[in-house]
């Protein structure tokens, strides 16, 4: 929501239920002194005279005044549109941007299967503030208050501010609840008391404070929400890019809840508002404000490997805050370079230094014995097709790596590429260790100088030529916050599951750049950071697989450039390619079909959710190594 006067738009879907959702919106209008219109959508099927419905949208127009008189809307007038429109989304969202609306008000569609499916392109993809609507049960008692359980995430802010406004509205007590997760150390519960206290001090809201400790913050929302009238929830990251409404867990306790459920989702994630002027997104910032923002970043969030050579020191803090870290290894075809880089990463990082909790390849179909030697070495091999098998498989790195998320049980997720051949565990412990020292810091990419080998000479620069050609001329482009990461495309990374599970994945070689762009505007540039891991010698390949592989990360690049400025670019552009050969005699096309699926976040999946709780059943006792294999075997 705009700090002066927003302006709200409230599509009515359902007659049934338009009593309740204008009660909310004119109680949000009301705290925030906007202004509001009602909007009908009319669906207009593709290749009919729009001219059909002229006497529809009349009609429309006369319910949705027969609705606003009822009601009785003394305090604010509402506007009525309707709109001609292939969907009901594409009405919403073209009356949102003409509207300049700060704030949508619906209806909850999760009750719904065919409006559901209507806006699911909205819920996805908000054009502003969105807020879903679910009225009390006609069962409910006639609890009082409003409760705002604060998370974190993109969105907190404004659950804070719709439920302020409704509670002065409806003249009822504000209670902001946090629940601390019993599973993590008291020094983390600690530090997120305090930023919990300091959002609400700054929020400047009249309101009671709650603060409790819970292993299942899903149950204790219920416990506490029952005892209100209406309990507002803030969207977390693990719907920003998804049409689901709240994430299976939240789901239950939304069912359980029979007074007033509201959900507020941010379209990404902004920065506190505090009664001052809001700050410029970073999109629309002049080009000389983003250059000072990423040199900040670049000097701030930039590290190098022997920072974190002292490995026992990390052991030490990975175990002062209670962590779990786990390393998969994505192979294809690796027999020259596997046995190195496993018994390296074991012997230095389990054995001498028990800095990871364990190591697991994720492989991809090898026919070369990289399979024989990883289990000659005591390491779980796994192939990807056979992780989460109901939900099919695609070729493709990004997949093995999506799957792999699933497969491992650390809280924090380091990946390293198999063809190295200078194999250090500076490729390891340099990406895992900012995650280890700085909170701030959700995902680490690992960088280094790449010589390029020609036939037998081993240049001491070149490598890295899709990055250079490539990768980091578009993100310079279209996303220059991310100007600052010196290789984009590196196959060292680490991250926070919390935040991990929340992003999708492309299942090719875009996968890298997803990550890049999604965490930058789902989390902001400083959840970013990244290692100087030295010199890395690997395998170099050949021109037309680095075309192939640059061709799939533009792909990438413009569908998530499409995604922000609601466009469908992708759909635009041929997913095959042209490409052209020759030895010793003439040219010849070959057709190429190459395109990166889109995996959603993990936390979207059901049986991802089974998992995670089964293994939270067996915290606190002595896991068997062959718990990550039981767990895929069950879910």
């Amino acid at each position: 929501m705009a700090d002066k006067r927003p302006r709200l738009l409230i599509p009515i879907i359902r007659e049934s239920s338009a009593g309740e959702l204008l009660g909310v919106a004119e109680a949000v209008l009301r705290g925030e002194n906007g202004s509001g219109q009602m909007l009908g959508v009319v669906a207009h099927p593709f290749g009919r005279p729009v001219a059909e419905n002229v006497t529809v949208a009349r009609r429309y127009r006369a319910l949705l005044r027969r609705i606003s008189a009822l009601q009785g809307r003394r305090h604010r007038t509402l506007g009525v549109q309707v709109r001609v429109a292939n969907t009901v989304a594409q009405g919403i969202r073209e009356a949102a941007y003409e509207n300049s609306t700060d704030l949508i008000v619906m209806d909850w569609p999760d009750a719904d299967v065919t409006m559901r499916a209507s806006i699911a392109d909205l819920l996805e993809s908000p054009p502003s503030d969105l807020v879903l609507v679910r009225a009390a049960q006609p069962d409910s008692a006639a609890a009082l208050g409003v409760l705002v359980p604060v998370r974190g995430g993109p969105s907190a802010q404004l659950a804070l501010r719709v439920a302020a406004a409704i509670a002065a509205a409806w003249r009822q007590s504000l209670t902001v609840l946090h629940v601390r997760d019993g599973r993590h150390s008291p020094d983390r519960r600690e530090r997120e008391s305090h930023q919990f206290r300091q959002l609400v001090r700054e929020s400047g809201h009249d309101c009671q404070v709650v603060e409790v400790d819970s292993r299942n913050p899903s149950e204790a929302i219920i416990a506490e929400g029952q005892k209100y009238g209406a309990v507002v929830l803030g969207a977390y990251a693990e719907v920003s890019r998804t049409h689901v409404v709240v994430g299976s867990r939240l789901a239950r306790a939304v069912d359980a809840l029979h007074g007033y459920v509201i959900l507020t989702k941010s379209p990404q994630a902004l920065p506190a508002i505090s009664d001052s002027e809001a700050p410029t997104p970073l999109m629309l910032r002049r080009p000389q404000d983003i250059s000072a923002v990423v040199d900040r970043w670049f000097a701030e969030n930039t590290f190098h490997s022997r920072e974190f050579r002292d490995v026992r020191r990390l052991v030490e803090l990975k175990r002062r805050q209670g962590l779990t870290i786990s390393l998969a290894l994505p192979t294809l075809n690796e027999a020259s370079t596997i046995r190195e880089v496993v018994t390296v990463m074991k012997t230095s990082l389990m054995q001498r230094h028990p800095l990871l909790d364990e190591i697991v390849v994720v492989d991809s179909g090898s026919d070369d014995g990289t399979i024989d030697i990883v289990r000659s070495l005591g390491v779980p091999v796994y192939q990807h097709p056979q992780i989460l098998s109901e939900l099919g498989a695609f070729r493709g790195k990004g997949e093995a790596l999506w799957k792999s998320l699933y497969q491992v049980r650390g809280d924090i997720v380091a990946w390293c590429d198999t063809d190295i051949s200078n194999i250090h565990p500076q490729f390891v412990y340099g990406t895992v260790g900012p995650l280890l020292t700085d909170p701030r810091i959700g995902y680490v990419k690992g960088f280094y100088r790449r010589p390029l080998q020609f036939g037998g000479e081993l240049r001491t620069a070149g490598g890295g030529r899709v990055t250079e050609l490539a990768a980091r001329p578009l993100l310079n482009l279209f996303y220059p916050e991310l100007s600052g990461v010196v290789q984009p495309l590196s196959g060292e990374y680490a991250g926070r599951r919390e935040v991990l599970e929340r992003l999708p994945f492309f299942t090719g070689y875009g996968v890298e750049v997803g990550h890049l762009i999604d965490l930058l505007e789902n989390f902001g540039l400083n959840t970013i950071a990244q290692t100087d891991l030295g010199v890395r010698i690997h395998r170099n390949q050949e021109l037309l697989n680095l075309s192939k592989m640059a061709f799939a990360i533009m792909q990438v690049a413009l569908k998530r450039l499409g995604d922000r400025h609601r466009m469908h670019l992708v759909e635009e552009v041929n997913r095959s390619m042209k490409l052209i050969h020759y030895a010793n005699g003439p040219f010849f096309l070959e057709v190429v079909e190459i395109a990166d699926h889109e995996r959603p976040p993990m936390a979207s999946i059901p049986e991802y959710e089974h998992s995670r709780r089964l293994l939270e059943l067996l915290a606190g006792a002595e896991a068997e190594p062959s718990v990550t294999a039981l767990v895929g075997q069950t879910s």
